[in-house]
């Protein structure tokens, strides 16, 4: 092939490169597509770590309660944040005497609680029985535990109303409880300004 013909067909080559440059549209690719996607992602995983770090906080959270009365092996006990008076029962084992009815079998335990199980009383044929009164776990005087108190003890913590309180407790339904005072925040309606303020009044045990 001759130089010439060389060119032409170089020059050729050059010519369709160009048209295709030009006219031949390429895939279009949004960068925002690009950029904004993947970064809406990423929020979303961190958002579920934060969640599932709070849980795995919960479930870890120990706490220590005595328990006493009428049981085979009374002493502290070690339990999870959220077990029950029915739990702290079951490991220190009652005596036949024990009247566990007397017990709010429901409620959660606190962190340095003392859970005192009564015994029957025995009576008498010739007198009524009396029941005893309920030797419920005595819990800490002072601050408001977010994690044990009820609705009418939120009540009496000013700036906690009906709807705040209502909040708080579905919130330890839903969570298990509350694993430091700053998971406050996490409930709808309890802003910085509003968590300073019941700081005065309010703990997790």
């Amino acid at each position: 092939m001759t130089i010439p013909r060389l060119q032409q067909v170089a020059t050729l080559a050059v010519v369709l490169l160009l048209i295709v440059v030009l006219f031949v549209p390429l895939p279009s690719c949004s960068n925002e597509a690009l950029v904004e996607k993947p970064a809406v992602v990423e929020r979303e995983q961190e958002a579920r770590a934060e969640e599932q770090s709070s849980d795995q906080t919960l479930i870890r959270k120990k706490i220590m309660v005595d328990i006493k009365g009428a049981v085979k092996r009374p002493g502290p006990y070690s339990f999870r944040l959220g077990d029950r008076v029915q739990d702290a029962i079951k490991r220190a084992e009652v005596t036949a005497e024990a009247d566990i009815k007397q017990l709010n079998l429901a409620a959660r335990l606190i962190d340095g609680q003392e859970v005192i199980v009564p015994t029957r009383k025995k009576t008498k044929s010739s007198k009524k029985a009396v029941p005893e009164r309920s030797e419920q776990a005595k819990v800490p005087k002072g601050l408001v535990d977010l994690n044990a108190a009820t609705e009418e003890q939120l009540l009496e913590v000013p700036g906690i109303g009906p709807a705040k309180a209502d909040a708080i407790l579905q919130y330890r339904e839903e969570k298990g409880g509350f694993a430091t005072y700053e998971n406050l925040g996490d409930v709808k309606g309890f802003g910085p300004k509003t968590l300073e303020n019941l700081k005065a009044y309010l703990i997790v045990y």
